[in-house]
């Protein structure tokens, strides 16, 4: 399995940039920086709703990235069948969930991309959370660089212009669990300083 397409998938990034663009007005910067093939794990801060769909319409001309997605999400069986129809993991914040590691680890492992928020969950303008270590993990179990990624403006939507950010790839973290803390922590200020 490489990068998560599908019909739907294409539907729903044309949709969503065609709506963000003509609501507010998208920029892009930093494309030419996305390696267009291997593993790779886009690492990116999270503030609205929006961000998902905001990310992976930026980032669609380039990669098409598996999202890992709070279990929350799929309550509704309607939400749940469009998650995982356009390739969106499903994890369990309050466990070690083994099962989305895995199937994660599997997206990576096959030269595909996976974009996840390192703070686990939506985070204020001007805060910062504690990164969860599973970037580190990820990136040290399938060798995969990790792409900093920073939106803006998703804060005050529709009300402000939308920017993505991308930044050079970081590479991959190392084996020890000694680094994981160090490493996910450096992913996060290379995010914020974008």
């Amino acid at each position: 399995m490489s990068d998560a397409g599908g019909a739907l998938r294409l539907a729903s990034e044309y949709a969503a940039e065609t709506f963000l663009r003509l609501l507010c007005g998208v920029s892009v910067t930093g494309l030419e920086r996305i390696p267009r093939h291997g593993p790779l794990i886009v690492a990116c801060n999270h503030v609205s709703l929006v961000d998902p769909p905001l990310l992976g319409s930026a980032i669609a001309p380039a990669r098409r990235p598996r999202f890992l997605a709070k279990k929350e999400l799929f309550a509704n069986p309607l939400m749940a069948a469009f998650f995982r129809s356009t390739g969106v993991l499903q994890l369990d914040r309050g466990s070690a969930d083994h099962a989305a590691m895995r199937a994660a680890l599997d997206a990576l492992e096959s030269g595909g991309s996976l974009a996840i928020f390192p703070e686990g969950t939506r985070v204020r303008p001007g805060e910062r959370r504690a990164p969860k270590p599973g970037v580190s993990f990820l990136s040290a179990r399938a060798r995969a660089p990790v792409l900093p990624a920073r939106v803006v403006g998703t804060d005050a939507f529709p009300r402000r212009r939308l920017e993505v950010r991308f930044g050079e790839p970081l590479a991959a973290a190392r084996e020890a669990k000694t680094h994981a803390a160090a490493y996910a922590s450096a992913v996060m200020d290379a995010i914020y300083s974008l």
